[in-house]
């Protein structure tokens, strides 16, 4: 497997060249992205997030980028809840980190094409995403660090609720023998 670079990593890389989503909100809509078509290539998501700027590039950071995104398709692949949300750290004030869980949220809808009261999502993913789409309005300003174990559960509610609307999706394009 590939090793994940570190939200720091590709923070600087997309500050570095003025990008305007957020890594939290870049990651969310990679895993959108990814649970709709496994095989999406690196290039197209990178396209998606840098524009022209793509070419800008150095070879460090497309391997770096590219490293997130294979990384992300190895885990949401595996189906063994090793997949991880793109955010900062715990040594990120708590505002910070429930700003970035919203943004990741956001993306993730993005990365679907979510639209609210659509009914032809298969199995239990509109129910999911319902959910994930009132974390993506998440109040950061008056999140403090009291709210870590609500953090973190909310966390992980993200992260199994990926995994179960990706286990939707592959089971759904699976064909079905008669």
């Amino acid at each position: 497997m590939h090793e994940s670079p570190s939200y720091e990593d590709i923070q600087a890389i997309f500050l570095n060249h003025h990008v305007p989503a957020s890594v939290a909100e870049a990651h969310g809509t990679l895993a959108g992205l990814l649970c709709v078509d496994g095989r999406l290539d690196c290039e197209q998501w990178l396209s998606a997030i840098f524009g022209d700027d793509k070419a800008g590039l150095n070879a460090d950071e497309q391997a770096c980028c590219e490293s997130l995104c294979n990384r992300t398709r190895e885990q949401l692949d595996a189906f063994d809840f090793s997949f991880e949300l793109c955010l900062p750290d715990d040594d990120h004030a708590m505002s910070d980190r429930a700003r970035a869980l919203g943004e990741w949220c956001q993306g993730f809808l993005y990365g679907l094409g979510y639209k609210l009261a659509d009914s032809d999502w298969p199995g239990e993913c509109a129910e999911v995403l319902d959910d994930i789409l009132q974390l993506s309005r998440l109040d950061s300003e008056h999140a403090d660090e009291t709210d870590e174990e609500a953090y973190a559960e909310l966390t992980e509610f993200v992260r199994a609720g990926v995994q179960l609307v990706r286990s939707e999706f592959e089971q759904n394009a699976a064909p079905q023998l008669h």
